[in-house]
């Protein structure tokens, strides 16, 4: 007879950023789905005895470390040293270990964030936190304005301008970082307000289903996007403000509501809401004085990214690959900015 030692199988499996109590809760929901009795568990494994018919198989174990969990399998006695059934079993768990663990993404993607964000929308968590501080961001430079002499209600154009607000002349032309710096300037504290509600009010949704690094790169480049388009569209106005990428945002979102990311019934509420809020406010912005260029450019970049951004989503790629997919994001926006720039020079 082989040895069983021949027969012992272990491989890594990934844990998707979990942490070792809420993956080893997944996979112990796995094994009782299985109807395999459970073995052990402490506080970094959990072990649980296959059954083949009337037969033991083997006892399978899962130790969870910082990044990955390793799989061990070894037969639950020297008679038993089946490969091909040891692989299968192997295979069966690790399939409702994934079922688990999409349940519980689910679950978690669609949860209110007035269940998820228990201490509210202006304090930061670890699952939300650039939202809020973006908003003390916009809020700091606004309150440093005003302690330079400049009005917190109607500040001139001249100032915005030489505080980085986005002028065709001047960005075109060397100055190129007024594509980042205008969306953090605000044309007082009523502008401001307004788009702090909408900012927190998109970000409480998306922010803890993109995650952070998602979330922050989406936000400045659908804001260079919409300052692209605002300098194409106006020549001699200088645009301040965070709507455009605030609209970027919201673009982001209708992007993943139009896939099947979400349940069907909330992305059928969830679109109704959006589609509001971005024809009101696209509606509002005829009026003058609103850049809804600004606007537009950021809702259709935040749409084009959005679906860039929905394949490593459902397939909840680490942050190698996110790197990658923002690197090739930020190449694509600086193709573009370029191309504007030519074309006024």
């Amino acid at each position: 007879m082989e040895l069983v030692e021949k027969w012992t199988h272990t491989e890594d499996l990934p844990i998707h950023g979990l942490k070792p109590e809420q993956y080893l809760d997944i996979v112990q929901q796995a094994m009782l789905q299985r109807q395999w009795p459970l073995t052990n568990r402490t506080a970094n494994s959990i072990t649980c005895l296959s059954i083949n018919g009337s037969e033991l198989g083997e006892y399978i174990t899962i130790a969870v470390g910082k990044e990955t969990a390793q799989l061990s399998s070894r037969p639950a006695n020297e008679y038993y040293n089946h490969h091909e059934l040891i692989l299968q079993n192997v295979a069966a768990l690790k399939t409702a270990i994934e079922k688990q663990l999409e349940e519980a993404r689910i679950a978690e993607r669609n949860l209110h964030p007035m269940h998820r964000e228990k201490l509210g929308a202006l304090v930061p968590s670890k699952s939300y936190l650039v939202t809020p501080l973006l908003m003390y961001i916009n809020t700091a430079v606004l309150l440093l304005m005003v302690l330079a002499g400049i009005s917190f209600l109607h500040p001139t154009a001249q100032e915005l301008y030489q505080w980085g607000g986005n002028l065709r002349a001047a960005t075109v032309h060397v100055q190129w970082w007024r594509l980042i710096t205008y969306m953090f300037l605000h044309a007082g504290i009523l502008h401001l307000a307004t788009n702090s509600f909408g900012l927190l009010y998109i970000g409480m949704f998306l922010e803890p289903m993109m995650g952070k690094l998602r979330f922050a790169a989406s936000y400045l480049l659908t804001g260079i996007g919409a300052g692209l388009l605002s300098l194409i569209m106006h020549g001699n106005s200088v645009g301040v403000g965070a709507s455009g990428a605030i609209f970027g945002m919201y673009g982001v979102f209708l992007a993943l509501l139009t896939t099947g990311y979400l349940k069907k019934t909330y992305r059928k509420t969830m679109l109704r809401s959006i589609l509001f809020f971005v024809v009101l406010n696209l509606m509002y912005g005829l009026q003058g004085n609103i850049d809804n260029a600004a606007h537009i450019g950021g809702l259709i970049s935040g749409f084009i990214i959005g679906r860039v951004w929905y394949p490593g989503l459902s397939k909840y790629e680490g942050n190698k690959k996110q790197l990658r997919t923002t690197a090739m994001l930020i190449a694509g926006t600086i193709a573009t900015s370029a191309f504007v720039f030519l074309l006024f020079r």
